[in-house]
């Protein structure tokens, strides 16, 4: 995740300051469901999640959070293409001193969701809820190294389907 704070003094995490950032990622798997005889499905992901946030008191933030996710699943003759925007708000709070190099945080996001498969799949709404933690090491006022454990509850109602991921992120 990107971490950029402007403001007027040298502590990161002040009341009054902004906060910008975000995620990405780009995968790509291929799956055998060895009983099932499929062979070769061919999966290409890409996310970008970006936030803007604002410090209303020293060390939480709040604001919020997008998501694009554009899949592609490749199975024989058949494509799919999905995509997939969110929206929602944020709250992110720090532990340690606002001036420390290496702090330690939680955050916690919902977002709504449109999903949109390109195939005429039709498209659906959808909800996550993210729990976030880890440290973050600021290089300056402005720019910081984060580790995160996150763990997404994903609810799409039309569908009746419910997924549960944990997952790794490091970033700027």
């Amino acid at each position: 995740m990107l971490v950029c704070v402007c403001g007027r003094s040298n502590s990161q995490l002040t009341k009054g300051y902004w906060l910008a950032g975000g995620t990405g990622q780009v995968s790509s798997q291929t799956t055998n469901l060895r009983n099932s005889g499929i062979s070769g499905v061919k999966d290409f992901d890409i996310k970008l999640m970006p936030n803007v946030g604002y410090f209303f008191v020293d060390k939480l933030a709040g604001g919020a959070r997008f998501s694009l996710d554009y899949e592609k699943q490749k199975r024989s003759a058949f494509t799919s293409r999905t995509t997939q925007l969110g929206v929602g708000p944020f709250l992110r709070y720090y532990f340690l001193n606002a001036d420390n190099q290496v702090n330690v945080f939680a955050d916690g996001t919902y977002q709504y969701s449109y999903f949109k498969a390109n195939n005429g799949g039709g498209s659906a709404n959808g909800n996550k809820f993210t729990f976030s933690a880890g440290p973050v090491f600021f290089f300056n006022t402005s720019v910081g190294l984060e580790l995160a454990a996150n763990y997404q509850l994903y609810n799409n109602p039309s569908t009746q389907s419910d997924a549960n991921t944990f997952y790794i992120s490091i970033g700027f």
